[in-house]
């Protein structure tokens, strides 16, 4: 019985965990049927070298899990259906290669999560109390311990100013809907988020490119458009620029800061990647904290399902962006911002980027084995690369191919504001494949598809 040959690291995580994690992957994997029996509790505890209460103890956290199921009398099985109420899976993407969603890699933090969940449920009074109405602003301790470990990663944050939102995207929407008024025009790098251009549509803002290089917007070119029109704002992802990966010098972050100062431009940065890097220069903020709106969120580094970001705001923004909030949605849920608070200030958080950052250096081993790197621009910690297409492949034909090979990728037209042209060029986002051995299978797939463009018909 396969069950019976896991394998156990005697300095990893607790015996017990590690016994009911892999019957949990073993279920995933098809290696465990619904209905299986398992081995007594004496038998695997023998093939396994650990002591009885061990599995005992193994079987109760996977039954815990709605995994398996004892049977006074009959032993322990693996449930007929083993899936909670509230989980889901999108059957008809069963078959698609992702490449196209900037989400984290897989990986486990569930037994992190749990014991945060522990840490919650043993407290009955603070958890009602989480249960009640608060303040839009947030609870002050929550807000600390994110200043915190925000001040532990180089960005200098002050309680008094942050602002948690429903994730980065709630975060830019307050922007827009606080700063602009309707017809107003925001500036933007040439390429840029695509949630922000449908959010500018939205809010019928005109969204206006402005050219960059490697490094990301220029500032002679910020500076004439400044001219050109009368902004209310510039957005800027100074670090791993979405979608084209690039990171601005300190040196360019302080142009950009001198031309918005001189033209009374606010700049609104967009730093949800910035904590992704090992290394990386001083985000704007800390350089212009009175001129610059800071967005984050724990949706890269943490987790996307918490749906928490935030705002680092100019005092003078403060009060109206803490009216903004409550007139969109009261307030932002206590109990998610308690339960982020337990992972940032336990440690859990750095563990899970830490995890996050060697996983992606891992897949973009992967990926550069197949598409090489002479047209790909990438960054060894972000999720996403911008990959110019070989000659012969016209852009339109090549997402029509892709979509037959059953692989999802980004076009460089969900980039560019509406009535501007569109470089032949996809962004891959190799973290979305939910294995390494998936993201194998796509970048094979995807290598043969760059190497093999249509035969061009000659027109008499």
């Amino acid at each position: 019985m396969t069950i019976m040959n896991i394998a156990l690291e005697k300095s990893g995580a607790p015996m017990y965990r590690q016994i009911a994690d892999a019957i949990a992957d073993k279920v995933v994997s098809k290696e465990l049927a619904p209905g299986t029996k398992l081995p007594t509790h004496r038998a695997l505890a023998d093939a396994l070298s650990v002591t009885v209460g061990t599995v005992t103890r193994a079987y109760a956290e996977a039954e815990r899990r709605g995994i398996v199921e004892a049977k006074v009398g009959a032993g322990t099985y693996i449930c007929e259906n083993n899936r909670p109420l509230w989980s889901f899976s999108d059957p008809d993407r069963q078959d698609v290669l992702s490449f196209g969603y900037n989400v984290p890699p897989t990986i486990n933090r569930a037994d992190l999560f749990a014991e945060a969940l522990e840490q919650l449920a043993a407290h009955p009074q603070e958890l009602n109390s989480l249960m009640l109405y608060q303040p839009p602003s947030g609870i002050v301790r929550h807000r600390e311990i994110l200043a915190d470990w925000l001040n532990g990663h180089q960005v200098n944050a002050d309680p008094s100013r942050l602002l948690f939102c429903s994730g980065a995207q709630n975060a830019m929407q307050l922007c827009l809907m606080t700063l602009c008024r309707a017809g107003d025009t925001i500036l933007t790098d040439k390429f840029t988020y695509p949630g922000l251009l449908s959010l500018a549509r939205q809010l019928q803002l005109t969204v206006k490119p402005v050219e960059m290089d490697d490094e990301g917007m220029l500032p002679e070119s910020l500076s004439a458009a400044c001219q050109q029109y009368q902004a209310r704002l510039v957005y800027l992802t100074p670090t791993l620029q979405n979608p084209t990966t690039a990171t601005m010098s300190e040196a360019r972050r302080h142009a950009l800061i001198e031309v918005c100062e001189q033209q009374q431009l606010m700049i609104v940065e967009d730093d949800i990647n910035g904590l992704l890097p090992t290394e990386r220069p001083s985000p704007m903020v800390n350089l212009a904290p009175d001129n610059v709106i800071y967005i984050g969120g724990l949706a890269k580094t943490l987790a996307p399902g918490l749906r928490l970001g935030f705002l680092h705001l100019p005092e003078r923004f403060y009060p109206h962006f803490v009216n903004a909030l409550q007139n969109h949605s009261w307030m932002i849920s206590p109990l998610l911002t308690a339960m982020a608070s337990i992972l940032l200030e336990n440690g859990a958080a750095n563990q899970i980027l830490e995890t996050i950052r060697t996983e992606m250096e891992t897949r973009w081993e992967i990926a550069t084995r197949y598409l090489g790197t002479d047209s790909l621009r990438y960054h060894p910690n972000a999720f996403h690369g911008w990959l110019m297409l070989p000659e012969g492949w016209a852009l339109s034909e090549f997402l029509a191919a892709s979509k037959t090979e059953g692989l999802e990728l980004k076009s460089s037209e969900l980039f560019v504001p509406a009535g501007y042209s569109a470089p032949p060029k996809v962004r891959i986002a190799v973290s979305a494949p939910p294995s390494r051995e998936v993201l194998e299978q796509g970048c094979d797939k995807l290598s043969k598809l760059l190497a093999n463009p249509p035969l061009t018909e000659f027109a008499l």
